[in-house]
């Protein structure tokens, strides 16, 4: 299903540790009509040798945005739906098939259902080439994918993986095909600052009395972040939720000091 909004495609590659991945993912870009390559305190340095790989497919490479964190990234980067791809489920991870969640964010992500002229930016997800992304990484995106393979190796090169996660992105969704009779190719169109609803939620759960300071993978802060971070909440919808909390916070800091108050 293709969504009724445009939408730009943003390639983020966590903690890269060879660069020839990284300029074989430039390439990719360039066959898929994705310009915008973000790394995340990426564990190589950027030499001749990815340039070699990227080959002529170099616009994402020479282009690239970097951060040292994700702290940083969601800071800078705009409003999007982020897509993590990795091939280990459990542990919490909720993890379907890359073309079923392309379905659902077409269908029901509140971002798509509105009639847009400005592109909606996806940031597609990629971790290292060791372990993949760790959980903790998984805490700021909003849907878990992972790509079909058919043979006993699940295992996919970290640009491979791009690739294929990017194809069936334009299969589902849509996008310019490159001309094969020799003509120039053609391109698919490409193109918050304010509340911290995730800080507020830390606040009101502390003040209801939760105990946030156990190291626990998952506990009750962690639960409702990733519930709220699955129905892709809209800017408008994050404003109501922050009114909501700290009107929440207030009442119960003013209910705590009145109690003090009559002992």
């Amino acid at each position: 299903m293709t969504p009724k909004r445009p939408f730009e495609v943003r390639i983020v590659l966590v903690r890269t540790i060879y660069e020839r991945n990284i300029g074989a993912t430039s390439r990719a870009m360039s066959n898929m009509g994705v310009e915008k390559l973000i790394l995340i305190n990426p564990a190589c340095e950027i030499t001749y040798e990815a340039q070699q790989t990227a080959a002529t497919g170099q616009h994402g490479l020479q282009n690239r945005t970097t951060y040292a964190s994700w702290e940083d990234f969601m800071a800078k980067e705009p409003e999007s739906i982020k897509i993590a791809f990795t091939a280990r489920d459990g542990k919490g991870r909720q993890v379907r098939d890359i073309e079923e969640v392309l379905t659902d964010v077409a269908t029901h992500a509140p971002q798509f259902q509105v009639s847009s002229e400005e592109p909606y930016v996806v940031h597609l997800v990629f971790g290292p080439e060791d372990w993949g992304l760790a959980a903790e990484d998984l805490e700021y995106v909003n849907h878990c994918a992972c790509l079909p393979t058919f043979g006993a190796n699940w295992s996919l090169n970290l640009a491979q993986a791009c690739l294929l996660g990017m194809y069936t992105l334009r299969l589902k969704w849509g996008g310019t095909r490159t001309r094969l009779d020799g003509g120039k190719a053609r391109r698919a169109p490409q193109g918050i600052e304010g509340i911290d609803p995730e800080a507020t939620l830390k606040t009101w759960l502390e003040e209801m009395g939760f105990d946030l300071t156990r190291q626990r993978k998952i506990n009750v802060f962690t639960v409702l972040r990733r519930m709220l971070l699955q129905n892709t909440p809209t800017k408008k919808e994050l404003v109501i939720l922050e009114t909501v909390l700290q009107q929440s916070i207030r009442k119960l800091r003013e209910w705590k000091e009145l109690k003090g108050r009559e002992r």
